[in-house]
């Protein structure tokens, strides 16, 4: 039962794993480096093409919500903001606020970057 690298990613094409077949080698690079056991190969090869999976829907889902532009949380300017503090930031990062379904609304005077907030916390869904 010896196959090759190439069989492997053309196996995992098949079964729609595109992003662990092209990742494939460095996976098992790593797993030779790292002596990981079996489970831990595992592991890290489905964990990769989950969070693959996710960046890719999150991009689909940000493309067709059409946003003006591309901005983040860390991309606001906390200093200029008298009434938000770090940590409420944070929490918002957190979304707990969703889990929860709490409503948030910003209300602050113009040019503040509340643009800038509705749309990073848009993108994080």
């Amino acid at each position: 039962m010896k196959g090759t690298v190439q069989h492997l990613q053309e196996n995992f094409r098949h079964l729609r794993m595109a992003e662990t077949a092209e990742e494939l080698p460095a996976l098992l690079r790593n797993a030779e480096k790292h002596s990981w056991t079996y489970l831990e190969f595992l592991e890290q090869m489905l964990s990769y093409e989950l969070k693959q999976r996710e960046e890719k829907s999150r991009e689909k889902r940000l493309k067709k919500a059409k946003f003006p532009y591309y901005k983040t949380l860390d991309e606001f300017k906390i200093a200029e903001q008298q009434s938000l503090s770090t940590r409420q930031i944070e929490q918002l990062k957190e979304l707990n606020w969703l889990e929860q379904q709490y409503n948030m609304i910003l209300l602050s005077p113009q040019v503040s970057g509340k643009p800038i907030l509705r749309l990073d916390l848009a993108w994080k869904q």
